[in-house]
């Protein structure tokens, strides 16, 4: 839920810039536009958390994915064989 303190508007952003970015640092803050909301601002703490879970979703996915596949049908590479590579690029 909203909570008033957390909207501010774009007259705000532009005429009281530090107050708005002071109350992210808690919340996000929610920026409305003649009564519409117009965009969300994060603290950079936020937003790195918030991408860290995203990606950590689609990982979960692709490990989904990973287990439904039958590995009898993978053309899997002999470890001698990544050996060789890795010492050939060093």
């Amino acid at each position: 839920m909203i909570d008033q303190s957390q909207i501010s508007t774009i007259s705000d952003l532009r005429f009281k810039t530090k107050d708005v970015l002071k109350k992210v640092k808690d919340n996000p803050v929610y920026l409305f536009h003649r009564s519409s909301p117009k965009g969300v601002i994060l603290s950079m703490e936020k937003y790195k958390e918030l991408m860290d879970n995203l990606e950590d979703y689609f990982l979960s996915l692709k490990v989904g994915e990973y287990e439904l596949e039958d590995k009898k049908s993978v053309n899997w590479t002999k470890h001698s064989d990544v050996r060789k590579l890795v010492k050939a690029n060093d």
